[in-house]
């Protein structure tokens, strides 16, 4: 009985993409990928890399990048650390992480591959988890303003161009954005609330003393205090410059897709369009390669700028599909870099050990 309810996420997804797909001709999306252009794939692809860049320099700005050696997980020397601190390309360290991240949040179910980050930033950099993963909700959040503020200022600008609805779905997504601007407020609030009942919960419980309890309360409060360092004008005001550089990025490459499927469409109206295929898929909807959820955004989104219903549907599938294989190409490739980064980083600190051995071994016996 307990598989079986596990299974009835899945099948409602399996069903959102049947109606979907019952709504248009499915050789619709075929066609459309058959006749591609591969110039405006190729800058798709582009903005696709741009926007990983502009989401490593955003990290940089929420975590201490400057304190670890890429790889090995070693501290580095304080000269070490002036030089890097000093490095402009210095967040470029994490640019795999980044890949990696997007790799798994496309095509791992209910968002699951945002768990790859804490595990790549202590495993490669020594981030400890807590920090690394109050980064990412801090991260998210400036997602959600970003993402709302660009809806509702290119909505209001190109309001005439929109169906009659839009008013009341841009007067939603203002909403959301004061929810989102609440929730950053009141965040280390919030997490020490939060911590203070699972602390709680796992003493009635009688399980704080096990070690992986102990592991999660220890992660949860380091989120805690990484909150408050974070919660700053400066850090938070870099953070959505980012941010909104990073969502530039990302519907500048959704309009070469459209481009590369000869469907085009004005920047602007692209982000209007594109802005409800991303707010799907940040609902941790069980999907696999976010298929059903972004294509309903997508459908919604693109209708308010007056493409026909099924067009959008299919246009939603070809954009998705093009975007998995963005993200599959480059989180494979940053894989297996990191892979064989990390083995000869291993093979070079087992030399070095190695050699330090003999030379103990002579100072003790002389």
């Amino acid at each position: 009985m307990a598989k079986a309810r596990r299974l009835v996420p899945y099948l409602l997804a399996l069903l959102l993409v049947v109606l979907l797909l019952w709504q248009i001709d499915p050789t619709t999306v075929w066609r459309l990928l058959s006749n591609i252009d591969p110039y405006w794939l190729l800058i798709g692809f582009g903005f696709y890399v741009l926007t990983n860049i502009l989401r490593a320099f955003r990290f940089s700005v929420l975590m201490d990048l400057d304190g670890y050696d890429d790889g090995t997980g070693s501290p580095l020397s304080e000269s070490q650390k002036e030089h890097a601190s000093q490095s402009w390309y210095s967040p470029l360290r994490i640019l795999p992480e980044m890949f990696a991240l997007s790799l798994f949040n496309n095509v791992l179910p209910s968002r699951s591959g945002e768990l790859s980050f804490p595990y790549f930033m202590v495993r490669r950099h020594a981030v400890p988890v807590g920090e690394s993963s109050a980064a990412l909700i801090v991260a998210r959040v400036f997602d959600y303003l970003a993402v709302a503020v660009l809806f509702v200022g290119f909505a209001l600008l190109n309001l005439n161009k929109l169906s009659e609805r839009a008013e009341s779905v841009v007067s939603i997504v203002a909403a959301l954005l004061l929810v989102s601007l609440v929730i950053l407020a009141a965040m280390p609030w919030l997490g020490r609330q939060i911590m203070r009942f699972a602390q709680g919960l796992m003493q009635k419980l009688g399980v704080e003393k096990l070690r992986w309890v102990k592991y999660l309360l220890r992660a949860g409060w380091r989120a805690v205090e990484a909150f408050e360092e974070m919660r700053s004008f400066r850090t938070y005001g870099l953070t959505f410059g980012w941010s909104l550089l990073t969502w530039l990025a990302t519907f500048a490459w959704f309009a070469a897709f459209m481009q590369a499927i000869g469907l085009p469409q004005a920047y602007p109206l692209v982000i209007v369009g594109g802005t409800f295929a991303m707010l799907a898929k940040a609902i941790p909807f069980v999907t696999v390669g976010g298929f059903g959820a972004h294509e309903a955004g997508w459908a919604l989104g693109f209708s308010l700028v007056g493409m026909e219903t099924a067009l959008a549907i299919a246009s939603g599938f070809a954009v998705n599909i093009l975007t998995l294989l963005a993200s599959l190409v480059f989180g494979g490739a940053s894989l297996l870099w990191m892979r064989f980064h990390d083995r000869r980083a291993s093979e070079s600190s087992q030399k070095k050990m190695c050699l330090r051995e003999p030379a103990m071994s002579s100072e003790v016996d002389a």
